[in-house]
């Protein structure tokens, strides 16, 4: 079965996970970059369903898996515009794309940072569920595994 962007690729082979992120551009050029709540404009653009915005998360995740920070860029982007930048799930992304850009401890720190001042203002806020995982990857990055 051809990999899919309606199910989460965590569950993807490497070679999935690429075939998925190299048709990006593609998928990127294919889906609506934002939707308007405009009358007018729903006649002549394409209709919002939740599977675009699972199509943008996923593609996300599986760029990132891959290295292609331009096109995560690009779904972020079109997330932030759909639900705004203080939306959980998008904070959450954002974090980890942040992970993925950054070419040093220092750098690193600065995402772990951010991390604790999101989780000081609301304990509950999803990104709880990446921050421990980054302090884990920063520990394994200095150990040198």
């Amino acid at each position: 079965m051809a990999p899919s962007l309606i199910h989460p690729p965590s569950h993807l082979s490497p070679a999935e996970a690429l075939h998925l992120s190299q048709q990006a551009p593609t998928v990127l050029q294919s889906l609506p970059a934002y939707v308007s709540s405009s009358p007018l404009f729903a006649l002549f653009s394409a209709k919002e369903t939740p599977d675009v915005w699972i199509k943008y998360e996923n593609l996300l995740l599986s760029c990132l898996r891959t290295g292609d920070e331009r096109s995560a860029h690009q779904c972020l982007e079109r997330l932030v515009t759909r639900f705004g930048a203080k939306n959980e799930r998008v904070m959450a992304l954002e974090g980890l794309l942040k992970e993925a850009g950054a070419h040093d401890n220092a750098e690193l720190e600065e995402v772990l940072k951010e991390y604790d001042e999101i989780l000081s203002q609301d304990g509950t806020n999803v990104v709880s569920l990446w921050a421990p995982k980054a302090g884990q990857r920063k520990t394994q990055t200095q150990s040198g595994c």
